[in-house]
């Protein structure tokens, strides 16, 4: 019964590192220097410097990642408790599936493993979000050209099944 507990716990890790992750952007976005807005008189704008930028990258990589880790670390303890509980059936005992021990075995041995697929599936997010980021940009374009629409919406359905398959990968890899 422990392991209907897990996803309450994943999602409540996933909701604390959002809301850190949404201070520590909102104070790198403050970084910089305040210009008055030409159209709106009454407003700012923050102008970055290229270091500034680079870090609000980092910093949205680091978002996709640590949450990528925690849903990796939720399906290994899982994958890993149905295991233990397999192997430890038999006609007197029942199974015992352990959600400890599967916990231990993913902070002891499995760590790097369950960060390096989450690594993967942020690497192909990161891809999928620069994708979004050119094709708004494009979006003019594919009024004037028809064409490019349709590469585009190929495009981002290739991007989308390529974080699929990944992320069927790494979850099967974790069990």
């Amino acid at each position: 019964m422990k392991i209907f507990i897990l996803p309450f716990l994943s999602t409540f890790l996933t909701v604390c590192w959002f809301i850190f992750w949404l201070f520590a952007a909102v104070y790198i976005f403050s970084v910089g220097t305040p210009q008055a807005n030409k159209l709106y008189p009454f407003m700012t704008d923050m102008v970055w410097d290229k270091n500034t930028r680079w870090v609000f990258l980092y910093h949205v990589f680091g978002l996709l990642w640590i949450n990528a880790f925690i849903v990796g670390c939720t399906q290994f303890v899982i994958g890993a408790s149905a295991c233990i509980w397999y192997f430890e059936a038999n006609s007197d005992s029942k199974g015992k599936g352990s959600v400890w021990t599967a916990m231990k075995w993913v902070a002891i041995y499995h760590w790097g493993s369950v960060a390096f697929g989450s690594l993967i599936i942020a690497i192909c997010q990161a891809i999928r979000l620069i994708f979004e980021y050119y094709r708004r940009k494009l979006g003019m374009l594919d009024k004037a050209i028809p064409w490019v629409k349709v590469l585009v919406t190929l495009t981002g359905y290739l991007l989308w099944l390529l974080e699929n398959c990944i992320k069927y990968i790494t979850k099967n890899a974790y069990i």
